[in-house]
């Protein structure tokens, strides 16, 4: 029985910090979802940047990045060879499919499905991870 993965939507640096350290506790890699207003208000570059600042404060290895990218096919493409590892994608299926393919080259997953947290209002994000982990 495959349970579908968990991915926290967050805006900020320090939501994503604490949903990190507070995976670490429960040893899951957690997936930080960012939604395509904060890619198309700040850049891509802000997502590239808050990846490079929790790299260097946790390691590569402590979470993953899951993308929204809309109906923007040049940005999915510019994700998906930056390496982000999942990208969500609308559009129409010739589109897709040719995005599906310079996904699979840069060993990204498009439009996966996950169970979507949305952390970006809670105040105390530590107890809603102890919540979602307790139940497993």
């Amino acid at each position: 029985m495959s349970k579908k993965l968990v991915a926290f939507t967050i805006s900020k640096l320090d939501q994503a910090e604490d949903i990190i350290l507070e995976s670490k506790i429960h040893k899951i890699k957690p997936i930080l979802h960012f939604k395509y207003y904060i890619l198309s208000g700040f850049g891509p570059e802000y997502v590239l940047i808050v990846q490079k600042v929790l790299i260097s404060k946790f390691g590569k290895s402590s979470f993953k990045l899951f993308i929204d990218c809309g109906f923007d096919s040049s940005l999915s493409i510019r994700m998906a060879i930056k390496k982000i590892e999942y990208i969500k994608l609308r559009g129409n299926s010739i589109i897709l499919k040719k995005i599906r393919d310079i996904a699979d080259k840069n060993r990204v997953l498009l439009n996966p499905s996950f169970n979507i947290v949305d952390c970006r209002n809670i105040k105390n994000i530590n107890l809603k991870i102890k919540k979602i982990y307790s139940r497993k």
